[in-house]
């Protein structure tokens, strides 16, 4: 281990490759945690990524008009749960502020004299093309948590918001109104053939399929062919397990959220 952290703060390192190499090094050796890897792992690939990659794209934001009916505003942003919405006027790419869903609150105390207007918040816009990292880092420092994303003739594109930055690094982020359905980890779509969340433990993975999975410090399905592969898979990217044909159906920075797994005879 000592030799190992002398490599690591000692030798010259030449790109992310190879610091990424030293890392799950110590991750053998049992210096670093390897859910700690995947943090810093991800850390590092958000350089990569620019805000079209992971935006909610243009055709499902979800937006209030100005111009409608205060009762209907109110009954949007109670049916969908969000903190803040795009406020638009008449057309989609007409984006005239923010509304938090907070000050909702005051129209119930004052429905005769509110007006939506005089709470709006300024929007935010940033070009799709700009870098996840360096969004991050100005939305912290402007306390914003969501930037209308446009393209380079500034139509209104998409939204982002911090979270979903965040999430690329640290995982999703669940609170106590999100669907936990643990009965449904594992589907089976047809015969030999299984939908599998990146989440689902490996022992129940094991017990559904007879598989042989096994790590001692690796919990989850996703973490373990993370650790088989020495990354983190993309999208439709398809693995050979010796027997078991697994495809990425969907996976982003940080860990493989969904997967198919063909029991080949």
């Amino acid at each position: 281990m000592k030799d190992l952290l002398n490599n690591l703060f000692k030798t010259e390192i030449k790109d992310k490759a190879e610091l990424i190499a030293i890392m799950r090094r110590g991750v053998d050796a049992g210096v670093i945690d390897f859910e700690s890897m995947l943090i810093i792992e991800a850390v590092l690939q958000i350089s990569k990524l620019q805000v079209r990659d992971i935006m909610i794209p243009r055709l499902q934001m979800d937006v209030l008009d100005i111009n409608d009916d205060i009762r209907a505003i109110a009954t949007k942003i109670i049916t969908t749960g969000h903190s803040r919405f795009p406020i638009i006027d008449k057309e989609i790419s007409n984006v005239i502020g923010i509304f938090h869903s907070k000050d909702l609150i005051r129209y119930f105390l004052e429905e005769e004299n509110f007006n939506l207007k005089e709470y709006l918040r300024q929007a935010y816009f940033v070009p799709e093309i700009k870098k996840l990292d360096a969004l991050m880092y100005e939305m912290r420092l402007r306390h914003s948590h969501l930037a209308i994303v446009v393209d380079e003739f500034t139509n209104v594109v998409g939204i982002i918001t911090l979270e979903m930055i965040v999430e690329q690094i640290i995982g999703e982020i669940e609170d106590e109104y999100d669907a936990v359905d643990d009965e449904q980890e594992i589907i089976k779509l047809s015969e030999h053939v299984y939908r599998i969340k990146g989440q689902c433990k490996l022992h129940q993975l094991n017990n559904k399929l007879n598989l042989n999975w096994i790590d001692e410090r690796i919990e989850t399905v996703g973490g373990f062919l993370i650790k088989f592969l020495g990354r983190i898979p993309v999208n439709n990217e398809v693995l050979d397990m010796g027997g078991i044909k697994v495809e990425i159906i969907n996976a982003d920075s940080r860990r493989i959220k969904l997967l198919i797994i063909t029991v080949l005879k």
